[in-house]
């Protein structure tokens, strides 16, 4: 299981970060052909947007995970997915409305009158962003992963050459909402074709007792998403509203590389969450727990060289693709990167969640006290305009949270002392990072006043060229892995260095 698992999650994977390179430049062009304010300006309007399509919804097609491997498809599976699609379609059209009749809420939320004259086309934009954003959902649910994967390539394709083309040839907020409107129509398009060709007339299916059991699943467990969701959110808006749009800038692009994190972290989990919810009504909680240890050993053997090699060139990554002038986003984002490996915890936490729904109640009383505390903590620090702050109560929150939540699951799943030897190897592979990035930081002192790309890529290619034996010196990787890695050398010659490694392992 665990092999498939993991070819089911690279598909994803690849596809989203895949995704994530097509809309890489973007950025990076925005802060060269818009202001520094402008910029802000740009940041807080796709933070709205993208705060809307993940909280709103409440994670209603989730259920899709819990409900279609239940059902014996024809009319049943049609019920559920038209079900989503109302769901979705009806709090979007909601927030529309709501925002088109109102339009001094932007300035509420954001102390800014810039945004108050997009109101009309932001409503529009949200309306269609929310009502498509569940196509890659339910294509995995209903087991197709590999047509998930193209369909998230087309529609960030599709995406990525109309904001770029946007910021080319009209580098304006007006011209970036518009394309990205363009989008979403296209991609309305797309799901309903998918929707229409995999359930059949699923448009003349509605069911009230359906609808209630989906939203006895999903709504507690959306509810404790939400409020996730809010723990990392929450502090843009205190600081959006606290600083001009040209700080804002500052500190949206100290955030940055998060994007990268959430692909990975969504792709593990959309695989995982069916495997946990098969383990749980069989009863095995023992192999759940296997299947976690596994999955953060995969993802430390990423995150954690990753973290290490941000930590030590942070100040030249920054640079290179910001430009001099966001230098001063720096403190933010070293602050930042400790959610990286904080995302391990959230990723092994979040199926097991999804599979015992019953937890959801407790999950929510614990968000709903650290999001007070959050509020609080945000309210005090940006009231004394201290930037950093903002970033340092966010972290600590969340790091609270994945502590708290983690100790709860490990109870639930009636985990023993002696089941900490499955982790082991995680333990192994941060001792790896952490001593790679050592040498990464001599590097990088030596090469002191060098080009920041200069500095990138010695400091990189030291990490690497350390971690990666290091892994090897700690008994890290299994026989069965370094004979897999074999084979895989062999076919591109470089075969010839790894037999006496498999046999060290081996002996």
């Amino acid at each position: 299981m665990g092999g498939t698992l993991a070819r089911r999650a690279a598909w994803l994977a690849s596809a989203k970060a895949a995704a994530f390179m097509l809309g890489f430049a973007l950025p990076l062009i925005l802060v060269r052909t818009l202001s520094q304010t402008e910029f802000g300006i740009y940041k807080q309007v796709f933070l709205l947007v993208n705060t809307a399509m993940t909280i709103l919804p409440l994670g209603f097609a989730m259920s899709a995970f819990y409900f279609l491997p239940r059902c014996e498809g024809g009319r049943a599976s049609s019920r559920l997915v038209f079900n989503i699609a109302v769901f979705h379609l009806a709090v979007g059209g909601a927030a529309a409305l709501a925002l088109a009749a109102f339009p001094g809420v932007l300035n509420a939320i954001f102390a800014s009158h810039e945004l108050v004259a997009h109101a009309r086309a932001l409503a529009l934009l949200g309306f269609l962003a929310i009502g498509t954003s569940f196509l890659e959902i339910i294509a995995v649910a209903n087991g197709e992963v590999a047509l998930a994967a193209r369909l998230i390539v087309l529609t960030n394709v599709v995406k990525t050459i109309l904001l770029l083309g946007a910021a080319w040839l009209a580098p304006t907020i007006e011209a970036l909402i518009a394309a990205a409107t363009v989008n979403y129509l296209g991609q309305a398009a797309l799901l309903f074709w998918y929707l229409e060709s995999r359930f059949p007339r699923f448009w003349a299916a509605g069911d009230w007792r359906v609808m209630r059991a989906q939203l006895g699943y999903a709504l507690p467990l959306g509810a404790a998403a939400m409020l996730s969701m809010a723990q990392l959110d929450l502090h843009s808006y205190f600081v959006a509203r606290s600083f001009d749009a040209a700080t804002f800038a500052i500190y949206a692009v100290g955030c940055f590389q998060l994007p990268f994190l959430y692909i990975v972290n969504e792709s593990v989990g959309a695989v995982m969450i069916p495997a946990v919810g098969r383990l749980q009504r069989e009863g095995q909680p023992s192999e759940i727990v296997a299947l976690i240890a596994s999955l953060m050993r995969k993802l430390g053997a990423m995150y954690f060289p990753l973290y290490a090699g941000l930590v030590v060139t942070g100040r030249e990554f920054i640079t290179v693709l910001f430009t001099d002038s966001y230098r001063g986003s720096w403190p933010i984002f070293a602050v930042n990167l400790t959610l990286i490996p904080l995302c391990i915890l959230t990723a092994a936490c979040d199926p097991v969640l999804r599979a015992y729904p019953a937890y959801a109640t407790v999950l929510v009383r614990i968000r709903v006290a650290l999001i007070a505390v959050l509020a609080f903590g945000l309210w005090a620090v940006t009231s004394r305009h201290w930037l950093l702050g903002a970033i340092l109560v966010m972290v600590g929150v969340n790091l609270i949270d994945r502590l708290v939540v983690s100790a709860m699951l490990a109870r639930m799943l009636a985990m023993r002392w002696r089941d900490l030897a499955l982790f082991r190897d995680v333990a192994k592979l941060a001792l790896a990072a952490a001593v790679a990035a050592l040498a990464a930081e001599g590097v990088r002192a030596l090469l002191s006043g060098a080009a920041p790309l200069v500095v990138l890529a010695g400091a990189g290619a030291t990490l690497a060229a350390v971690y990666v034996p290091m892994v090897w010196i700690l008994g890290v990787p299994t026989p069965a892995e370094l004979a897999a890695l074999r084979r895989r050398a062999v076919g591109v010659g470089l075969g010839f260095a790894l037999p006496s490694a498999q046999a060290r392992v081996e002996r």
